[in-house]
């Protein structure tokens, strides 16, 4: 197994993981290749990868809503010291991508499967460039795991297993029934379309990027991790991302009823990481996938939505299987 440095690291509560993040991961992440790509209708698409041998087992990120791939920079850092090569995904209108809309801070999409036939662009990229992995799995996160579920559906992929963390089957509404949910994102979506096709309109109550206080965040509980996220959106404000348009919203909703309703036929193994104290997405989807797909679930009791990016006791059952692929 190739090992590229010392995977020794001190916990995320500790003030000495910030200096191991400055001084080994960002660095290591100079060494990532950056590439663009055209997508089925001539979106530009940002992705990213590191090599760690020709035939070293690859895995493939499909990331959250608001998610850039530098944001994944600890865990390709890790993959690559377990001799694991990785490739991520910039979803069109998020991280390095080419945005939707004019107003860059908008969370928009005009239809769900754009985000899957990008993805099969992506894997066709990926596979020029790793023909020889020896293995390769799939890892969706959030957003990114409807969309990895929906672009599996009667494809193998060549994957080995696809692995899913807090995948979006099923959204939190915050108490209003989802039906009801369904009708308003419907309306407003229609009505968007006819009086303002072309300025899509944020959902009710949603702005532009704004960081929000680590006391209130919802994502993790890793306070270390949460200040790289912010820096690091900070320091590349062309990433930054707000909230999600009436459209998106509309997709979202029809793409989690596709994705949970048993209609898929997912050839591989697939693994469900849910997060116990997720209050971003909900666990009846996310259920309901387990079963209609005999998918493997793996409750991580206590966690937050940001399973990757959660304190160490959260994240080690995940980090765990994705680091034993080349054992």
């Amino acid at each position: 197994m190739t090992r590229t440095t010392d995977t020794t690291r001190p916990g995320d509560d500790s003030p000495a993981w910030l200096t191991h993040y400055y001084d080994q991961v960002m660095p290591f992440w100079q060494q990532v290749n950056n590439r663009w790509l055209k997508s089925f209708d001539g979106i530009n698409l940002h992705w990213c990868f590191y090599k760690v041998s020709e035939r070293a087992p690859l895995v493939v990120i499909s990331p959250g809503r608001i998610e850039a791939a530098l944001k994944y920079q600890e865990v390709v850092w890790e993959l690559a010291q377990a001799g694991i090569s990785c490739a991520v995904l910039d979803h069109r209108g998020q991280g390095e991508s080419e945005r939707m809309t004019t107003n860059p801070h908008q969370g928009h999409v005009e239809k769900f499967s754009d985000f899957i036939g990008d993805f099969e662009v992506f894997n066709e990229a990926v596979s020029d460039v790793f023909p020889l992995a020896s293995r390769r799995w799939l890892l969706g996160h959030s957003m990114g795991g409807t969309i990895a579920a929906l672009y599996m559906h009667n494809r193998d992929g060549g994957y080995e297993e696809m692995l899913l963390s807090s995948p979006m089957f099923s959204i939190n509404t915050a108490g209003i029934p989802v039906s009801v949910a369904k009708s308003i994102t419907a309306a407003g979506a229609w009505l968007n379309k006819h009086l303002m096709p072309n300025r899509p309109w944020y959902f009710l109550g949603m702005k532009g990027y704004q960081p929000v206080e680590f006391n209130k965040n919802e994502l993790t509980h890793s306070k270390n991790r949460y200040r790289v996220f912010r820096e690091l959106y900070q320091q590349q404000p062309e990433v930054q991302l707000g909230g999600p348009t009436f459209n998106w919203l509309h997709e979202a909703l029809i793409a989690c009823d596709k994705a949970s309703s048993g209609s898929l036929s997912i050839a591989c193994p697939v693994t469900l990481f849910q997060a116990g104290s997720d209050s971003v997405v909900t666990a009846e989807g996310q259920d309901r996938f387990v079963m209609y797909n005999e998918a493997t679930k793996v409750v991580i009791e206590g966690a937050r939505h940001e399973l990757l990016m959660e304190s160490d006791r959260y994240r080690q059952a995940l980090m765990s299987k994705l680091l034993s692929i080349n054992e």
